[in-house]
């Protein structure tokens, strides 16, 4: 296993993560949400598509033994682990700065739509070019929010809840070609609902052969 590298709270990192080696993210403090998303180098085009998914396995959240599915419905990763109590959301978009100013927050705000973008341009792998990261999307595609406790009531309301996860916690991910995985430690620390006013925290992630 790699040595684990520490994502600040409120920032992100992009990071190649080639076939069948597996990323293991853990929720520090618990408690963290993250943002995450994975690219395809070769089709820069392609990525981890949530509503692919939806489609693909019929249900709105995924679990250890999923295969997750791309944008052209290409297998991208393979979920393998989780030791928390599997609340992780698939219907929020990444935070942006317009949300936060609607939200009455004046100013600058990070923002995981950013910290997908930083990221993104600032990933030095010599293998990617240029070129193929000018192709990536430039707009965040929906990400899958690992550790978001998000419920669909009877009527088809969203309900935003305290996430479950506790300190330690962790998910992993097989890669089943090539990926770019972006992760962004969600910035939100406005209140969400009665019973969650987030508190943004670091995490961290490693990456392990087979």
């Amino acid at each position: 296993m790699s040595t684990p590298q520490t994502l600040p709270a409120s920032s992100g990192a992009a990071l190649l993560l080639k076939e069948d080696q597996t990323i293991k993210i853990t929720n520090t403090h618990g408690g963290q949400v993250v943002d995450f998303w994975a690219l395809n180098p070769s089709n820069p085009v392609e990525y981890l598509s949530m509503s692919h998914n939806h489609a693909i396995h019929r249900k709105l959240r995924f679990k250890v033994g999923d295969t997750l599915y791309s944008s052209i419905s290409q297998p991208i990763l393979s979920w393998v682990g989780d030791t928390s109590k599997g609340d992780h959301d698939t219907l929020i978009s990444a935070c942006n700065p317009l949300r936060y100013e609607r939200m009455g927050v004046e100013g600058w705000h990070a923002s995981c739509a950013e910290n997908y973008q930083k990221a993104v341009k600032g990933l030095s792998t010599p293998s990617i070019s240029q070129d193929v990261k000018d192709r990536f999307p430039i707009t965040p595609p929906t990400p899958l929010n690992l550790f978001m406790n998000v419920k669909v009531n009877e009527e088809g309301g969203i309900v935003f809840c305290a996430p479950t996860s506790k300190d330690g916690d962790f998910v992993a991910f097989k890669a089943l070609m090539d990926v770019v995985i972006v992760l962004s430690a969600c910035p939100m620390d406005q209140r969400a609902s009665e019973d969650w006013l987030p508190n943004p925290k670091e995490v961290c992630y490693a990456v392990m052969e087979g």
